[in-house]
């Protein structure tokens, strides 16, 4: 049988895949679910369409869904309407078909089963629509669902904003439908797509389940479906249960990308453990620091050759350490967990329990460990989706650091919920990452602005070379506005992401999305949905539009705690209007259309003559001139005859062009700067110190 699912934004949205007519065709696989929604549309649009978009295509049954935008307009009487939906239900019936009234003004269900009224996008006109759809579809015979929204509201992970579900909402939208459906196809829907996700094993599982012959893996030659993948995922939860006797380990993982890294994460996810991403780069100071608060009961490395966190090892005889790599006997093989044929119960998992502790960056010798619940992973993917614009026909790219937030709190969970594949690599020379691309039809390039800088000084490389590419997406510093525009000549087909979060908060927050790049090169973008930030003065009140603050961000949207540090994070929290922020230490602007920029650190403010003068800003003007790779910026004690001053403005200046002088340098700036933001000092250097994250230490710069 054929069933037309005829309305408005409700009936398109969620993308390819993730509509509830999707989800409702996996569901009733024997009959053909036909998608024609058209967002924006009223009862007017629809009748001026019906006989091409539905009656031609003969059906059988016919949901109609519209009603919200005529609400919301409000440009004609609500009698008006319903006469509407009254023809178009009687046109369906004149041809045979059955008829399904879907209303969104009916009551909601709250998480723990209370019915209560729509009060969001409700008043008492909306009451009197849903009464005249309940007697239009009592007098016509018709099933009637009052609100298709019923069941989720309030969960913001079912939402791509406050009215359009998400896939994962479309789940429970396709729910109220189907046991009408069930009815008039005469079928029980199979039990498929059905559980809301609640941990990232429910993705991990669906994808098996439902594509377990997709590709789910690839690193250099090797390539793994979702099946082989997780056959070696519960092999290798077998043997890390077995290794460490616990039903949920904490695994920490010193390695590069690599496909031993996706399996290690799926398969701790599998036990319902916690993974512990170790930064390769990291001190022995704050490696020694790391054991110390987590304690993991596992260590896996790459080879022998990983002499600090090795160290670390041998200081707890009784943790287990196994080597990717060949050690000769050195080192227990990784191999040697693989327990294939094993016997391997489930942990019941609930959305609460912790899954990651990643380790911030910061440049002291005790890195704190932000704790990621599965709930708050969820989260992420969904928000993930949303600002890049992810699809099930993606291929993803992973060249971030399988050791930072991107690629745990997103990339892999991401894939999963999708069932689509990512493509794993450790190199990150320009033309290694493109011939990757090519070979691979990449779609998706999520990675740190120094890449791209370095892709764009290719000689060689013409524009539009790269054709599967169509989303890049760059994080975690700063990007030159030079190697933006760069990005826009090289590859006008591909939309540019500038995305901004923070290890404590739970999602990305802020993404600038496609043209947005092309109007403010130099901004993180817009808050994402369900993020709340505010921007405040020294005395915690939110400042105007165009005023520099502090950046603070709403407590539900941060991480619960640091592991084994209690009381920590509360310290970075205040007190605004009676509801709690974290306070991120950053200094940040809003513009009059929610456009956020960043301004530095706020512990980098420069006070020259009693003018704020930001760090970040004099970094950009430098940055801007074609002869400076890199940049930093920092105060100075006033001395001399500049002494009055209190501060003094020094950059640190790492040269593209070794013919650039100070005196061409200086130039520059006053074509882009005030006289006084202009550097006071300028010392050239071969290269700026770094923490193990990538990020300038600026306590470095003498």
């Amino acid at each position: 049988m054929r069933v037309v699912c005829f309305g408005d934004s409700l009936t398109s949205c969620g993308g390819p895949g993730g509509r509830y007519s999707d989800i409702l065709q996996d569901r009733f696989p024997g009959h053909e679910i036909i998608n024609r929604g058209v967002g924006g549309e009223t009862f007017i649009d629809a009748r001026a369409r019906l006989a091409a978009d539905v009656l031609a295509l003969r059906p059988d049954a016919v949901v109609i869904a519209f009603g919200a935008n005529d609400w919301w307009r409000d440009e004609r009487p609500p009698e008006a309407w319903a006469a509407d939906l009254a023809a178009v239900v009687e046109a369906v019936q004149s041809q045979g078909a059955r008829a399904i009234v879907a209303g969104v003004f009916g009551p909601l269900c709250r998480p723990d089963g209370t019915i209560v009224e729509k009060t969001y996008g409700a008043d008492a006109r909306s009451r009197h629509y849903r009464d005249l759809e309940a007697a239009v579809a009592a007098a016509h015979g018709c099933p009637y669902v009052p609100n298709l929204q019923r069941c989720i509201v309030g969960d913001r992970t079912c939402w791509r904003d406050r009215n359009h579900p998400n896939e994962h909402g479309n789940r429970a939208v396709a729910n109220e439908l189907e046991p009408h459906l069930e009815a008039i196809l005469g079928q029980k829907a199979l039990p498929v797509r059905r559980r809301a996700m609640l941990t990232t094993r429910d993705m991990w599982d669906e994808a098996v389940a439902l594509a377990g012959d997709r590709l789910a893996a690839v690193c250099g030659q090797r390539r793994l479906t979702y099946a082989a993948a997780d056959e070696a995922v519960r092999a290798l939860a077998a043997g890390l249960r077995e290794r460490t006797g616990q039903d949920r380990p904490k695994v920490a993982v010193f390695l590069p990308n690599s496909l031993e890294y996706f399996l290690v994460y799926w398969a701790v996810v599998r036990l319902g453990g916690i993974i512990v991403p170790l930064n390769t780069w990291l001190r022995p100071d704050s490696l020694e620091a790391i054991f110390e608060t987590v304690a993991p009961d596992l260590l896996v490395v790459g080879s022998t050759a990983d002499e600090a966190v090795l160290a670390c090892a041998r200081r707890r005889p009784d943790l287990p350490v196994v080597a990717t790599a060949d050690t000769g006997g050195a080192l227990p093989a990784f191999a040697s967990l693989l327990k294939h044929g094993a016997a391997l119960t489930a942990t019941p998992l609930a959305g609460d329990d912790p899954s990651i502790i990643m380790h911030t960056s910061g440049t002291t010798a005790a890195p704190k460990g932000a704790v990621m619940r599965h709930s708050d992973l969820v989260f992420n993917v969904m928000t993930t989706i949303n600002a890049q614009g992810f699809t099930p026909d993606d291929v993803h790219l992973l060249v971030n650091p399988m050791f930072h937030c991107t690629a745990l709190y997103s990339s892999l969970p991401a894939a999963a919920l999708q069932k689509t594949p990512v493509v794993i690599t450790a190199d990150t020379t320009p033309n290694g990452l493109l011939r990757l691309i090519a070979e691979e039809g990449i779609t998706t390039f999520l990675t740190v602005p120094s890449i791209l800088q370095r892709i764009t000084a290719l000689p060689d490389l013409t524009p539009g070379a790269i054709g599967s590419l169509r989303v890049i997406g760059y994080a975690g510093s700063f990007m030159p506005v030079k190697t933006v525009r760069e990005l826009q000549r090289l590859f006008p087909g591909v939309e540019l992401h500038n995305f901004f979060g923070l290890t404590e908060t739970i999602s990305a927050t802020h993404c600038l999305n496609g043209d947005e790049s092309y109007e403010r090169p130099d901004s993180i973008g817009r808050l994402l949905p369900f993020v709340e930030a505010l921007v405040v003065d020294e005395d915690h009140r939110p400042v105007p539009p165009g005023t520099v603050g502090e950046l603070l961000f709403a407590r539900d949207n941060v991480i619960q705690g640091y592991w084994n540090r209690p009381g920590k994070l509360e310290e970075s929290l205040l007190e605004v209007d009676g509801r709690r922020w974290f306070n991120t230490g950053d200094l940040a602007m809003v513009d009059e259309e929610g456009f956020f920029f960043i301004k530095g650190r706020k512990k980098d403010m420069i006070i020259v003559g009693g003018e704020n003068v930001f760090a970040a800003e004099v970094e950009a003007a430098l940055m801007a001139c074609e002869k400076v790779k890199e940049a930093a910026v920092k105060g100075i004690p006033a001395t001399g005859i500049r002494e009055s001053l209190g501060e003094m403005i020094k950059a640190y200046v790492v040269r593209a062009d070794p013919t650039l002088t100070e005196i061409e340098l200086r130039r520059h700036c006053h074509k882009a700067l005030p006289s006084y933001k202009i550097p006071h000092v300028i010392e050239f250097l071969a290269a700026l110190p770094r923490n193990p994250a990538g990020k300038v230490v600026k306590d470095d710069l003498a």
